[in-house]
């Protein structure tokens, strides 16, 4: 008899042998979080202390950006007043700290429905990096300085790292197994 060769490979999900791979993650007594899963909810705490961060680096900057705020008015050749500056750096860091808090809240709830193993809360992660990024390139990238684009870089890799280990296949696992808990 001829041998039957397998014309799929290694990667498939069958491993080439012909017999379907079993899941790789699958629920202990109590249920234990697969590791890719606490990667993430640790990855989006820190993303959250990261946002906290950056209300406290923008409020010890304050200086720099009302220097930088008198010298763009000095290159347009306007006479910008030290009260009209005052008023600028006291409006950019109230935008900037309900920025960073909304930022850090929206990270740690999305840690907690990553946590509790959230359909809903995987996509809107994933929409969420998706906004930041456009933000980066669009708007703060060209106006930030060197330690808000160092930072705002240091939570785009963290966000990104957070959404990769969120669709591990592990990952993908427990929430369809604490999706199907909530269904029953």
């Amino acid at each position: 008899m001829a041998r039957q060769i397998s014309w799929r490979g290694l990667l498939s999900p069958d491993a080439g042998d012909g017999r379907p791979e079993r899941a790789a993650w699958h629920p202990a007594t109590p249920y234990d979080r697969p590791r890719s899963i606490v990667e993430a909810v640790r990855a989006m705490q820190v993303g959250a202390v990261l946002s906290i961060l950056e209300i406290v680096r923008a409020f010890l900057t304050r200086g720099d950006l009302r220097d930088a705020f008198a010298s763009e008015a000095a290159l347009q050749g306007k006479v910008a007043s030290a009260a009209d500056l005052d008023q600028i750096v006291s409006i950019s860091l109230t935008i900037t700290t309900i920025a960073g808090l909304a930022a850090g809240t929206l990270w740690w709830s999305m840690s907690r429905a990553a946590d509790r193993g959230s359909k809903w809360g995987r996509l809107f992660a994933c929409a969420l990096l998706a906004l930041a990024l456009g933000v980066f390139f669009g708007g703060l990238l060209p106006t930030a300085g060197p330690l808000s684009r160092t930072v705002a870089v240091v939570l785009l890799i963290v966000g990104g790292f957070a959404v990769v280990r969120l669709w591990h296949r592990d990952s993908s696992a427990y929430i369809r197994y604490r999706n199907s808990i909530i269904m029953e």
